[in-house]
C-alpha cells in the first residue's frame, strides 16, 4: 500500500481516493437495509424460554412455554434474562459478519445506530445528502 505524501499528490491519487470512498459508501448502504431486518435468537432453561431482538438489540419476542411455570419467579427471571442477552449477542455477531463481508475487514463493535450515525456522518463529510431510504 501506498504511503499518502502530500507533496506527491496527484489528481490521480485524489481520483483513486473518491472512487474507493464511494465505493464504501455504497457497500454500507446495502449493509444498513439489511441490518434492519436483522434478528438475533436465544434460549435458556432447556429451551423453556425464547427471545428474539431486532439488529439493534431491542426486544421483540419472548416466548415462554408453559412448563417453565413449574420453576420458581427468580428461576423464570433469570432464564428471561439469559434468554435476552443470547439474542443480543446473536445479533451484535450477525451485525459484525454483515459488515465484516461488506468492507472486507475489520470493523468496530456498533450497534445499529451508532453504524447508522456514522454512516449519515461520512455522507455529510462527502457532500452528498444521504438518501432516503437510508434516514
Amino acid at each position: 500500500m501506498r504511503v499518502f505524501d502530500p507533496d506527491d499528490f496527484q489528481l490521480e491519487d485524489f481520483e483513486r481516493i473518491a472512487q474507493r470512498s464511494q465505493e464504501a459508501v455504497r457497500r454500507l448502504g446495502g449493509v444498513l437495509g439489511e441490518l434492519g431486518t436483522l434478528t438475533g435468537e436465544g434460549a435458556a432453561a432447556g429451551g423453556l424460554v425464547g427471545a428474539t431482538v431486532d439488529g439493534g438489540g431491542r426486544i421483540q419476542e419472548v416466548t415462554l412455554d408453559p412448563r417453565v411455570m413449574r420453576l420458581d419467579s427468580g428461576s423464570i427471571a433469570e432464564a428471561v434474562t439469559e434468554a435476552v442477552r443470547m439474542a443480543q449477542d446473536d445479533a451484535q455477531r450477525k451485525n459484525q459478519e454483515m459488515l465484516r463481508a461488506a468492507m472486507g475487514e475489520e470493523v468496530p463493535t456498533l450497534d445499529a445506530a451508532g453504524i447508522q450515525s456514522w454512516f449519515e456522518e461520512a455522507t455529510r463529510s462527502m457532500g452528498e445528502p444521504l438518501p432516503p431510504d437510508m434516514r
